[in-house]
């Protein structure tokens, strides 16, 4: 990855090829993920097909979405769908947030914005769904906005509230913002 771009182009696809064949081969999972999110600004649309996979094949959830939330902004179009459905296949609710908030700025790209939204709201843990919607939050158009705050006033856990409330309201259209604003200050006090 650090020798990549230095490299003529001739050289430079091979060189590609071999640290991904080597980023596979590692076996530490979070070391294995921090190589693919390495390896990812440098390679061509071919080869961040095979990231993509290698990712996937990350038993650590954690580190999954970790590969994941990296691969997404180097990933072409035609593999955002899949990166989706691996971050919803993510067991672990906090871990799923973290690769859904990773996703999100490229899912908004491809007006993608209600898979998100729903993959958010399918979280049953309220911190964690609430990380969730905070993270989409600047990504959604003012319809979704709406949907995600009353999403956020589901929320029961007076804390997680405040925080889904707070990481929205500077999102949300004037007529809504001091009023998102007002509940999350209630909720933190209570």
């Amino acid at each position: 990855a650090g020798l990549a771009p230095h490299l003529p182009e001739d050289l430079r696809e091979q060189a590609l090829q071999e640290a991904l064949a080597a980023a596979r081969e590692i076996r530490n999972e979070s070391a294995r993920a921090r190589a693919l999110a390495g390896l990812a600004p440098h390679l061509p649309p071919d080869l961040l097909r095979e990231a993509l996979a290698a990712a996937r094949k990350i038993r650590d959830e954690f580190d999954r979405a970790r590969a994941l939330a990296e691969l997404a902004p180097h990933l072409p179009p035609d593999l955002l769908g899949e990166a989706l459905a691996a971050a919803r296949e993510i067991r672990n609710e906090s871990d799923r947030a973290y690769a859904l908030a990773g996703l999100a700025l490229r899912l908004a790209e491809l007006d993608r914005y209600s898979e998100a939204l729903d993959a958010a709201r399918e979280i049953r843990g309220e911190f964690a769904r609430a990380y969730a919607l905070a993270g989409l939050a600047p990504h959604l158009p003012p319809d979704l906005l709406r949907e995600a705050l009353a999403a956020a006033r589901e929320i029961r856990d007076e804390f997680a509230r405040a925080e889904a409330l707070a990481g929205l309201a500077p999102h949300l259209p004037e007529d809504l913002r001091e009023q998102a604003l007002q509940e999350a200050l209630a909720a933190a006090r209570e």
